[in-house]
């Protein structure tokens, strides 16, 4: 067996090529030391993290992300606006209208039509007919918006659709049956007002009929949560609740309008990456009630109610974002944003 060694976010790493697997995620969550191979994936173990090429130009944060597949099956990731700098609420770094598209089967970027206009921190990303849609987020200091933009991968096209009802930002969002589930963390333009939870808002977006529809909303905000859709049902996980990192899980059942809560995460933390896979919520890295980044990679399993730990980041990163791609018919989770090296990750169930 060979080894490699790689720079990852400012640390060194040993990639062991061929077949190791990782082992728990240390005792200290802010280690930037891991395995982690840029062999191919076909001799890649299980439960592993691949490092595959670095986003191109500037480093992302706060950006979001969506996958559609190609006319071969194959994933295409696109990543939409981010800013500059990680800074956790506003001021810092430059917002972008910068689109990439990432082909999990070259490992190549291309760059596409940018965003009618440089956002950063949306409500995140959803597909419907092979169509993106992004609300919200923020397009400079204290300028937030509420525009709803729809990005065509076959015509490198944006349109904009009907408006959201309120400015809204640091969301997430869903799609079940052709439909848009989005849950801002804000929903105002004063972030003042945002962290005294005034007010709390849920919509439904439906493309048929370009109209926005309130929802009942969950019991308490969730500022940067991780979110996806498992079985016709969103669940919503960590994100900053006020003043604190969340632990809460929450989960949307569109068939009654209603929210329930679900066992909550190990331990609270918000800029989180969520994807699902193989009907499981992954929610990856992020930070703790106190600001220190993780490598966590934390994985629910809503048939049991109950969360594991699986393999670590290889380096601890937050501002991040992350999608389900598919590789040769495989599922896996692309995870992209922070500095370069490492700036763009496969995790391999």
């Amino acid at each position: 067996m060979s080894t490699r060694t790689l720079v990852v976010g400012g640390g060194v790493l040993i990639a062991m090529l061929g077949c190791r697997d990782y082992a728990a995620p240390s005792a200290d969550p802010t280690g930037t030391t891991s395995a982690a191979t840029a062999s191919p994936e076909f001799a890649v173990a299980s439960n592993t993290w691949v490092i595959r090429a670095d986003m191109p130009s500037t480093e992302r944060y706060w950006m979001a992300t969506a996958a559609v597949n190609n006319s071969a099956g194959e994933s295409i990731l696109y990543v939409l606006g981010g800013k500059t700098e990680s800074g956790d609420w506003e001021g810092n770094g430059g917002s972008l209208s910068k689109v990439q598209a990432y082909n999990v089967a070259t490992n190549t970027w291309t760059t596409r039509a940018p965003l009618p206009m440089p956002l950063y921190s949306t409500n995140g990303a959803g597909v419907i007919n092979g169509k993106i849609y992004v609300s919200g987020g923020v397009a400079s200091y204290r300028n937030h918006r509420k525009e709803l933009y729809m990005y065509d991968p076959a015509t490198n096209t944006w349109s904009r659709k009907h408006d959201m009802p309120l400015p809204s930002w640091r969301g997430v969002t869903g799609v079940i049956n052709g439909r848009l589930y989005v849950l801002p963390g804000c929903a105002q333009s004063d972030v003042d007002e945002c962290l005294l939870q005034v007010p709390l808002v849920f919509y439904r977006y439906n493309p048929a009929t370009d109209r926005w529809t309130s929802l009942p909303a969950p019991a308490s905000r969730r500022i940067d949560g991780a979110a996806g859709v498992i079985g016709g049902k969103l669940y919503v996980a960590g994100g900053v609740d006020g003043t604190h990192a969340s632990s809460r899980v929450d989960v949307f059942d569109p068939t009654t309008n209603q929210w329930t809560s679900k066992a909550s995460i190990p331990e609270g933390q918000f800029g989180a990456a969520g994807a699902v896979l193989a009907g499981k919520l992954y929610v990856i890295g992020g930070r703790t009630p106190v600001f220190t980044r993780v490598r966590w990679n934390s994985v629910y399993d809503p048939l049991t109610d109950t969360w594991t730990r699986q393999a670590p980041l290889p380096a601890a990163r937050a501002a991040i974002a992350a999608s389900r791609v598919f590789r040769n018919g495989q599922p896996r989770i692309e995870v992209v944003g922070g500095t370069r090296p490492g700036n763009n990750l496969r995790y391999i169930p």
